[in-house]
């Protein structure tokens, strides 16, 4: 890939925010502006976010018929448990080069961030009981809260990310400019990956934010 006048650079960070799967839906495109202290030599731009939400279809007519569907078709994780929702998260940046000087700074640097919901529909037939579509809704509203938290630290990440790579120094080489930018990324994806098991630890993978059915 170009950039006009200068070498552009790719690296792709693919990983998954712990806490199912099913058909696509609607896609949703933002911009995170957070006010990024960029020195004006170094030109970065603030994040793209790209939402994208999937579902899974569970059925009951009762409250134990869901919670069988929804432990049933809930995504398995690396513990061995399944869990009602999910979100993954792919994070990839781009720069280029800017030579001046005899050295080598990191240009138009910008961190685009994939975001992927998974979560429960449930197929509700004709005269389902009112007050097990109230427990629904009330569970589906605090899951999403629950959810978009995982959703603010992978933007986060990737904020302070460009934050960051704007604020280094010049190297010496180009190629030293790169082995600097995979060192912090890689220290702020393992940052997030660890500040998402705490989060999820803390809430109890949304329980004690009300993400609980029934």
């Amino acid at each position: 890939m170009k950039i006009p006048e200068v070498l552009a650079v790719c690296l792709i960070f693919a990983m998954v925010a712990a806490t199912a799967l099913a058909g696509d839906d609607t896609v949703i495109v933002a911009s995170a502006e957070k006010n990024l202290p960029f020195r004006e030599k170094t030109v970065a731009i603030p994040p793209l976010v790209t939402e994208r939400y999937e579902y899974y279809d569970v059925h009951g007519s009762c409250e134990n018929d869901l919670l069988c569907e929804l432990k049933r078709k809930g995504v398995g994780w690396g513990d061995g448990k399944r869990y009602e929702s999910f979100t993954s998260w792919h994070v990839r940046w781009n720069y280029g080069y800017a030579n001046e000087m005899q050295t080598c700074r990191a240009d138009s640097f910008q961190v685009s961030v994939e975001i992927v919901f998974r979560y429960p529909k449930w197929m509700q037939t004709e005269g389902a009981p009112r007050p097990l579509a109230d427990k629904w809704d009330n569970y589906m509203k605090h899951l999403i809260v629950h959810e978009n938290g995982h959703r603010d630290m992978a933007v986060e990440a990737a904020t302070d990310l460009t934050r960051t790579v704007s604020e280094m120094s010049p190297a010496q080489t180009c190629a030293q400019v790169d082995r600097a930018v995979q060192i912090l990324s890689r220290a702020r994806m393992n940052k997030l990956n660890y500040d998402e098991r705490h989060y999820d630890e803390a809430t109890n993978h949304g329980a004690t934010q009300g993400a609980i059915f029934p």
